[in-house]
């Protein structure tokens, strides 16, 4: 019965999020980018932790605005939803900001190389899910990244990154996207 629900809120959710986007419609976009966000946590499991919240960190320039401020109202595994939006440049030159984060959204940045060799860095980063939004995200690092093909957001998965945190992303996810192996960091 709930993994007919999974699948039912799965598929729904596949579909209500990939639908059409206009090419200037940036609100649409980021709403459904939200969404994801958010349905993440049901189809993600997240090593245990005693943080009374549950953290959902923005890297860098906020692309969602005001867009994503209602998903603190919801909550994921019994805890409050908290949203965090952190300074790249303070993240890039100051101690670690993202111990607390459980999704670390990395906003499209130029800093990109630098801000994954401070996440692998990172003695923290394990139960960190980390999202991003460029063509070559998951493939340089991320964990799981949103793109644009034929103007429907698709996503991107990382499979091996995801495992080495410690996260553990469901089978009816994997189902979705498309699995990408990451480019060696020689």
């Amino acid at each position: 019965m709930k993994d007919t629900f999974l699948t039912k809120t799965l598929l729904f959710m596949a579909l209500i999020f990939s639908g059409d986007l206009a090419a200037d419609d940036d609100d649409l976009e980021y709403k459904v980018k939200a969404g994801y966000l958010y349905n993440f946590t049901k189809f993600i499991t997240w090593p245990e932790t005693n943080s009374p919240t549950f953290n959902l960190c923005i890297l860098g320039d906020d692309p969602f605005g005001a867009t994503i401020d209602p998903i603190e109202k919801k909550s994921a595994f019994s805890r409050s939803i908290r949203i965090l939006r952190l300074d790249e440049a303070v993240f890039l030159s100051g101690p670690d900001l993202t111990s607390n984060c459980h999704i670390l959204y990395v906003s499209n940045t130029n800093n990109q190389k630098m801000v994954f060799e401070k996440i692998r860095a990172n003695p923290h980063k394990d139960g960190i899910l980390v999202v991003g939004e460029t063509e070559a995200f998951v493939a340089e690092g991320g964990m799981i990244g949103f793109v644009n093909r034929d103007s429907k957001i698709k996503l991107q998965i990382n499979l091996d990154s995801a495992k080495q945190a410690g996260i553990k992303i469901s089978a009816k996810l994997l189902e979705v996207a498309e699995l990408i192996k990451e480019e060696s960091h020689d």
